[in-house]
């Protein structure tokens, strides 16, 4: 089958890619749309030498079934998504699976070979593959809603919407601040409003004002270049005051020192920016002894089995725009304009057909 294969040192489009038929518990999707996000973009700094099939956004339609699986036919329209909760230890009880005490950072066998030797799959996903075998479990019923839609739900709009309204509590009144209007803080933006907030973006890039004011920013601050934490976090008081959550999206470690100088005496700063190895930063203690609640996640606290479903709901709705997020969908075979045009800030999400 077709894919794009990271071979260790770069990414390559081939019709060679192999997956095995699923096992128990386990289905076959063949993917037909996949997003691009930066995480499949730095992971490549960290696979250096390691073959694997990159995409953790993907959505399409089930082409087989494993030994045991009833809840899914084959030509059902899913998404996938990226946990694999065992649903009995007390984090999964708890209402946290991204946290299963079982299969944290559990990774799937490696359904793949390519070229006679073994390939890793991602994130329990790896839709850059035309088809993917993935458990059960972490399908959802998309009905008619596009695939390049419904590809987006698993991590860019899960991660923003419930960063502001399941981590951050966002509620009806609440002065909110996104910074950064990518594919993740689109979604706060949009979580936020949903939720009655008042709402103002934040971006180095002055061009993105237009962006986030059309998924419903109230409000808009450009960030500068060098500016330090104290400064930045002054001038979001200024412009805002008093801000009761910060949703920071961006991972650079003055903006999230910005966010704990920027925020209200008790008042919450979420931190879902992906951040450099090692980063650091410094922790304002008076703030946080002043009752500021900092809440950091790598997928916004989205319990799937509660929020997927509902995503997809106020998406068809017409609550959630999803269709404004693509910017372009690109055939596969132009994988790297597509992920050239992510990096460099030109899109808000780009998506990949495989069909084409």
């Amino acid at each position: 089958m077709r894919g794009i294969v990271w071979d260790g040192e770069k990414l390559v489009i081939t019709d060679t890619l192999e997956v095995r038929a699923p096992q128990e518990g386990e289905v076959k999707v063949q993917v037909l749309r996949t997003g691009i996000c930066h995480s499949d973009i730095n992971m490549m700094d960290i696979l250096i030498g390691r073959p694997t099939v990159l995409g953790h956004e993907g959505a399409g339609v089930v082409a087989e079934v494993g030994p045991g699986v009833t809840q899914w036919k084959v030509g059902d329209a899913v998404m996938i998504g990226t946990q694999t909760p065992c649903g009995e230890c007390r984090e999964c009880q708890r209402g946290t699976p991204a946290n299963c005490d079982i299969t944290w950072g559990y990774v799937s066998d490696n359904p793949f070979r390519w070229e006679g030797q073994d390939v890793a799959k991602f994130a329990n996903v790896s839709s850059f593959a035309g088809e993917t075998v993935v458990k059960a479990m972490q399908l959802y019923a998309t009905g008619d809603m596009p695939p390049e839609q419904a590809a987006l739900v698993g991590c860019a709009v899960s991660t923003g919407y419930c960063a502001s309204c399941v981590l951050g509590q966002v509620g009806e009144g609440d002065r909110v601040v996104v910074i950064g209007v990518g594919g993740i803080g689109v979604n706060a933006i949009q979580g936020a409003k949903l939720a009655g907030a008042t709402v103002m973006a934040v971006d180095m890039n002055p061009a993105k004002e237009d962006v986030a004011r059309s998924f419903g920013a109230d409000a808009f601050l450009v960030a500068q270049r060098g500016e330090d934490a104290a400064a930045f976090a002054a001038r979001m008081r200024e412009a805002f005051a008093p801000i009761d959550v910060i949703v920071e999206c961006c991972g650079a470690p003055t903006a999230v020192e910005a966010s704990m100088l920027g925020v209200k005496r008790g008042g919450r700063v979420v931190l879902i920016g992906m951040t450099a190895p090692g980063a650091t930063t410094p922790l304002p203690l008076d703030k946080v002894l002043s009752g500021c609640d900092i809440v950091a996640t790598m997928n916004g606290g989205a319990r799937p089995d509660r929020d997927y479903p509902e995503l997809i709901r106020l998406a068809q709705d017409g609550k959630l725009d999803i269709a404004g997020q693509i910017t372009r969908v690109w055939p596969l075979a132009q994988f790297e304009e597509a992920i050239e045009a992510l990096h460099s800030g030109k899109v808000t999400r780009a998506v990949l057909d495989h069909t084409l």
